[in-house]
């Protein structure tokens, strides 16, 4: 169960998931596409508010010229799908990115994990966009990789407050730049 145009996912959650009444993946896909008349979209089954009603997130394109996405909230019922909550207008793309269904100590909802990935231009320089959403609270957590030549790679991350937060995006980066900087500024790519 995953993507459609080049998403990457965790390999341990792609396992099929069944969501009544919607029995594989691409029939969800397809009804999320109609219901948001766009023909790319991302599907994540998943428990996104930490109650019992059957739900499902879907990143979608807003604007996919100006590459704008945002989230939705949809709840399953009745054999129909209802979008319930959305994010704004956020900077990202469909194409190269990698989307995952996350899990944080302390929390009892899934949240979803996005990492744009493919916005490095050239060898070195560039910048990646990472988000995680909450729809409980609901809240969107953002984190901003800009790497230049001949500076340190510079990560902001929008809300320290929250330590696993903080500490998701910081050990996601680290895995491909060991020596980031934290910035307490959202740096600027030249």
């Amino acid at each position: 169960m995953v993507f459609l145009t080049g998403c990457q996912k965790k390999a341990p959650d792609q396992e099929p998931v069944t969501i009544k009444p919607f029995n594989n993946y691409d029939t969800l896909l397809n009804e999320v596409k109609s219901l948001f008349h766009t023909d790319d979209g991302i599907v994540l089954p998943g428990n996104f508010k930490g109650d019992n009603t059957q739900q499902a997130a879907a990143l979608i394109y807003v604007n996919k010229k100006e590459e704008k996405i945002n989230f939705n909230l949809i709840e399953i019922k009745d054999n129909k799908l209802e979008k319930k909550d959305e994010t704004k207008p956020l900077d990202g793309s469909l194409k190269g990115c990698k989307l995952e269904k996350i899990n944080l100590q302390g929390m009892n909802n899934d949240l979803i994990y996005y990492n744009s990935e493919g916005y490095f231009m050239g060898s070195s320089d560039g910048e990646v966009y990472a988000y995680i959403i909450d729809f409980k609270t609901p809240k969107t957590y953002y984190a901003h990789l800009v790497s230049q030549s001949r500076r340190p790679v510079q990560l902001y991350i929008s809300d320290t407050e929250n330590k696993e937060i903080s500490k998701y995006f910081i050990n996601s980066f680290k895995k491909d730049y060991p020596t980031i900087k934290l910035t307490a500024r959202d740096p600027v790519f030249n």
